[in-house]
């Protein structure tokens, strides 16, 4: 609260009335939200399916909670704490201080920018691998859901880079209980608890084998958790250790999967931008799978990157816990308040983006991201608890659009809309069908 300033000369954030109705926040909580602060502004009060909570939509509102006043907020919601924590146990996603403190300072290494481009190489060999695949379905002209071979391809990646692990024999019963966690979302659920116990098992497995033959691996970031100590010379417990490996697999893996689903979804629906893209990678890379050299001549694809991000940010919605009153706006926010930041509906914000539904990559030139507030666009959060593999993931999209572009075109099986799926990640419901057709 701002000093000298009573809670009671504050104004309380409007209230939603029933307007869309019934369980419409269940059934399609991104257009709740847009109608949300489209009907009452960019601070609204609504009943979520716990307690109210407070939709904010305004860059400068969403400065305050994530960096500014961030101290004041921390990740102790339903989202987080019953559905996440189910899932990750105490990793960097639901951690709080000091524990999250320590566990980022352990962590943070190994996704410093400096750091990044030993992983290059495994993203490389994985993306071979994807499009060995994807020849073979152009071959025998049947369709693919792009979406799951995705997800296979970003958990090959994950799993390699960070734990050394090759899933190549596991992958099916991998990804099958990573879908099973994500998409189901209760974690009393049988298949979802069966689906955390393989994962354990697996996990488990690999954090043994490590400690019985840690000279087999030496710089990948299990290999640093087992070996970081805290303050007082301990190691870091297994438990811990299963909850960091667990919260990388989910974060590290499915938003990735997400972006690139949906940038093929939508590069398939515009075509203009097609040739642009097309143009640029074959100046650049003349067949090849990218590099981390390649990365500065790549301008328009990071631009179509950063504008499916914007349309379809994985996490589409953030919520904090405000641990005493606050002010947002002018608006009085009383302590114990959620607060709902959804970055999906902020980069619909028409006063910050013009026709906001369109795709349109020249959104991301230089000048016009300077032209724009910090938190009109933040798929990854911001302030302190940003995502620790945001630069990971846009370096996984850099290499995996160009290779796969440059090779092939997929072309969707149906003209119908996807559909959207707003669970703990976006997802496009029910996947993409695609056929796989060579360029040259």
């Amino acid at each position: 609260m701002m000093q000298g300033t009573e809670p009671v000369t504050l104004k309380h954030p409007p209230s939603a009335g029933m307007g869309m109705g019934g369980r419409e926040e269940i059934r399609n909580p991104l257009r709740f939200f847009l109608w949300l602060t489209q009907t009452y502004g960019d601070i609204v009060q609504y009943r979520s399916s716990l307690e109210p909570a407070y939709l904010i939509n305004h860059p400068d509102y969403i400065r305050h909670v994530l960096q500014a006043n961030g101290q004041n907020y921390n990740k102790d919601t339903h989202l987080n704490k019953y559905i996440l924590e189910s899932l990750t146990g105490q990793g960097l996603l639901t951690s709080e201080n000091p524990l999250w403190r320590e566990q980022r300072r352990l962590i943070q290494p190994a996704f410093h920018r400096h750091s990044l481009p030993i992983f290059a190489e495994l993203m490389q060999q994985a993306v071979g691998r994807t499009l060995a695949r994807l020849g073979a379905a152009a071959d025998e002209g049947r369709p693919i859901n792009i979406a799951a071979e995705m997800m296979h391809l970003t958990l090959d990646i994950v799993t390699e880079s960070l734990f050394g692990f090759d899933i190549t024999e596991q992958a099916g019963e991998i990804g099958e209980a990573m879908n099973t966690m994500t998409t189901i979302g209760k974690p009393r659920h049988r298949k979802v608890r069966a689906a955390i116990d393989l994962l354990d098992g697996i996990v488990y497995d690999i954090i043994n084998d490590r400690r019985r033959h840690p000279e087999r691996h030496s710089d990948d970031l299990l290999t640093m958790l087992l070996d970081a100590r805290y303050d007082d010379g301990s190691p870091m417990p297994d438990r811990q250790v299963r909850d960091e490996v667990m919260s990388l697999l989910v974060a590290g893996h499915e938003t990735t999967a997400n972006t690139l689903s949906w940038t093929w979804y939508l590069l398939d629906q515009n075509p203009d931008v097609v040739v642009q893209l097309e143009a640029e990678i074959d100046s650049v890379l003349d067949g090849r799978i990218p590099d981390v050299a390649d990365f500065p001549r790549l301008v328009y694809t990071d631009k179509v990157i950063q504008e499916a991000l914007r349309l379809y940010p994985s996490a589409w919605s953030l919520s904090r816990r405000a641990l005493g009153d606050d002010e947002i706006g002018g608006y009085y926010i009383p302590a114990q308040s959620i607060i709902a930041m959804s970055p999906y509906t902020m980069h619909r914000h028409p006063a910050f983006w013009d026709e906001p539904e369109r795709f349109d990559p020249e959104r991301f030139t230089p000048e016009r991201i300077a032209a724009r507030p910090r938190f009109a666009y933040f798929p990854f959060g911001g302030g302190a608890r940003q995502c620790i593999g945001n630069n990971f993931a846009i370096m996984e999209s850099l290499i995996i659009i160009p290779a796969i572009a440059g090779c092939y075109r997929l072309r969707r099986v149906s003209a119908e809309p996807v559909e959207e799926h707003a669970l703990v990640t976006l997802r496009p419901r029910d996947g993409i069908q695609v056929f796989v057709e060579r360029r040259h």
